[in-house]
């Protein structure tokens, strides 16, 4: 699989993944994913991003300003 940006390769990874919801961020830490060697871009997998969809859904309840939390802790 090549990169949808510099059709560099992908190769399997873990990444932060940082949301900016405008009144906070939240960042998602050790989230497994496939990862440009030449740009560094990332993608995740369909059922990753349904869990990461829910984790910030979940999340967005609380009103602090930056959220930093663990994937694996999340979806264990």
């Amino acid at each position: 699989m090549n990169c949808a940006l510099c059709k560099g390769k992908l190769k399997k990874g873990i990444v932060n993944h940082i949301i900016d919801l405008g009144d906070g961020i939240i960042i998602i830490k050790n989230v497994p994913a496939n990862t440009c060697n030449q740009c560094g871009e990332y993608y995740v997998d369909t059922e990753i991003a349904i869990k990461l969809e829910n984790i910030v859904e979940e999340l967005r309840k609380n009103k602090a300003e930056i959220l930093i939390i663990n994937y694996n802790e999340m979806v264990a």
